[in-house]
Order: C-alpha cells, then structure tokens, then sequence
C-alpha cells in the first residue's frame, strides 16, 4: 500500500500531520476522526499519515501484545496465537508467570493495512527531512499541518532526532523468524550469548520469532543471534531489528504531541513498546478530536496529554532501575530474581502495576 489516499491532488495542508505509520501514528489517526452520522453536518478534518515505508512495510517488532491492545485497533485477524504465560530461561533454571490476561502474536503487514483502514486518514510515501514551526519539510514537499504528531520511532525526526536519543535509554534488538516447533508461552532466554541482555522465542503456530537484545544498545548482534540459533539447532532465515527508546521524553516538544519509541514510552526491561504506543497515541488522538470539534482549547489538550504520560514517569523509573539491575547481575542471579518475582503474590502486585502503565478508561 503505496501514495496517496483521499483527494490529495495539490494539496498540501492538513488539520493534522501525523508522521509515523506504525503502532503510535496509526492508533492516533484512528481516534482524531469523529464517528459521523447520516445528519451530522460538522466539517471531517483533515488527517495526513506520513511514512517513509509503504504502511505494513519496514518491520522492526517482535509483534506481540495483549490481545486487548490488537482486537482495540480492528486487527484481531492479523492475530497468529495467543499466549498465557511469560517462560524465563537461564541455563540451569526455568520459570513461568502466568499472565493474568492474554497476549497474541501478530502479522505485522496485515495488522498495519487493517488499522490502516480504520483510520479514513490519507497517506503519503515519503521521508521527513525537518521541521520548520508547523511546516514539515519531507522528501515529498513541505506539508503543513494545525497540529502535528512526531511518532517516527526512537529518532524522533519532528521533535530532537538523534540528538534527543542521547537523553533516553537505547536498547538493540534483532531478530529471525524460522520453521520451528516451541512450546507454548512468549519465552525469554538470559544466557551467555547475550551477557548484557536476553534472547527471546515467541511461537508464531508452526513458526518462531527468535532474536536477541542489548540493553546497552550494542547493534552488532548478528554472532549472538547466530549462537543462540546453534543452541537451539536452528538456522537463521531474513534479519530485522532496530533500537528501542526508554525513559520519557517531554510528551509535547515546541507545540508537537509525541508518542511511542519517539517519546520514549517502550517499556524498560521488557522491550514491550506496542501497548504503551497504542494507548498514548489513543489519548493523543482522542484530544486532538476534542480540539478540532471545540470541545477542547490547544492548551488544555497538551496539558491533559501531558498529565496522562507524566503520571506512568514513576513506574518507568522503577523499570529502568530493574532494568539496570537485570543488566549487572550474573546470569544465575537473573534466574533467582525471576524466580522470586514469580511468587504469586509478588507477580499479581508487579503485573497490575505494570499493565496499568498508560492505563485509562
């Protein structure tokens, strides 16, 4: 799914410019739109998504997410397997958290058109070169947008690129998907292959997402994944990969609403960044909605977006002090901290908390 939907045809100014057409952009474009009736006589805005990938194109996901999070963005079809629990490997140990709601595996490609279609927004192929106020510079024209969102992944082309990654933390992942039979369970592996970091296996029916992650954002994985494969006696098929930003940024930068891995909202330890995109780029969003419909001032709308991401900032600490404390401790230790994690109490405390990050509703 290439160029332009809608009449675009010279025109080059929208209500909102959304760039960035994955998790975040995509949930965002879906909730500006009004549900219009039959007599509703109130002007539909003007929404433009912009990627420099054809929508669906351009993975660098493990694409799994609670079940919730999919059937929200219409996907549901784009759902491969579900799964139940969480299985954490090290070489001498094994432990299971029982997830206290389901969580899915996906297709990536056809997950994207059908959210896609939910949106009535237009899209444009192109890459972002700059931003000049509320004019974006692509390689596609300058495109002027009322309000503009920055969801292009951890480089935050709108609002910082790569000199505001240096303020988050930057995780690394890679990964392959291969003919393989696994048990069930998204499985994480703390191993010597990977020293500063993990390998994962999430069962996609008769395949599997394998890969591997840097918590130090060490992008050179390729041997790790190469031995982590040998361990488990698979070859590797097509590599994709990329960082994951944590840590917070500022949710509004110079007048633009920012959401996912370009505000640094993936989650630390985990690397789980879709639900969290999703939801921040509902409410986002959802407020932009309230604006164009004057039921919501530009002021109030980034002060409430702002309040909503703030308000998870002390559960994302504690996740990066976990994070930093996973990353220094020997790998024996690893599986013990699991192990005491998975105590049931414990665990049903640590999940409330963590699903209830960007909770609302």
């Amino acid at each position: 799914m290439t160029g332009v939907r809608g009449p675009m045809s010279g025109i080059r100014k929208f209500d909102v410019v959304i760039a960035g057409a994955s998790f975040a952009g995509l949930a965002a474009a879906q909730r500006v739109l009004p549900s219009r009736t039959p007599d509703s006589e109130q002007r539909t805005p003007s929404v433009l998504l912009l990627d420099k990938d054809p929508i669906g194109a351009g993975v660098t996901s493990a694409c799994a997410a609670p079940l919730a999070t999919v059937r929200a963005m219409g996907a549901e079809v784009s759902i491969r397997q579900l799964h139940h629990e969480i299985v954490i490997h090290t070489p001498r140990t094994r432990t299971v958290w029982p997830l206290p709601e389901a969580f899915c595996t996906f297709d990536y490609r056809q997950f994207c058109e059908l959210a896609f279609a939910g949106t009535g927004a237009a899209f444009i192929q192109a890459s972002v070169l700059g931003r000049t106020g509320s004019v974006v510079q692509t390689s596609a024209g300058d495109i002027t947008g009322r309000f503009l969102v920055d969801a292009t992944g951890w480089r935050a082309a709108l609002t910082g690129g790569g000199q505001a990654s240096a303020h988050r933390w930057l995780a690394f992942g890679v990964e392959t998907e291969v003919q393989a039979e696994v048990g069930p369970g998204l499985r994480f592996y703390f191993v010597p292959e990977i020293p500063d970091g993990y390998a994962w296996v999430f069962p996609v029916q008769e395949k599997a997402r394998i890969g591997v992650l840097s918590y130090r954002g060490h992008s050179s994985l390729g041997p790790a994944l190469q031995a982590f494969l040998d361990r488990l006696g698979l070859r590797p098929a097509e590599y994709h990969g990329g960082f994951l930003a944590s840590g917070l940024r500022a949710p509004v930068i110079d007048g633009v609403f920012v959401a996912g891995d370009a505000a640094g909202q993936c989650l630390p330890v985990t690397g789980e960044g879709i639900r969290t995109a999703v939801q921040a780029g509902f409410r986002c969003g959802e407020l932009l909605q309230d604006v164009l419909a004057e039921r919501e001032s530009e002021r109030s709308a980034r002060r409430v977006y702002s309040t909503f991401v703030e308000q998870s900032r002390t559960e994302y600490r504690v996740l990066l002090a976990m994070n930093r404390l996973v990353g220094a401790l020997p790998i024996p230790l690893r599986g013990v901290l699991a192990g005491l994690v998975g105590q049931p109490r414990l665990l049903q405390a640590f999940m409330r908390n963590y699903l209830g990050i960007f909770a609302y509703n």
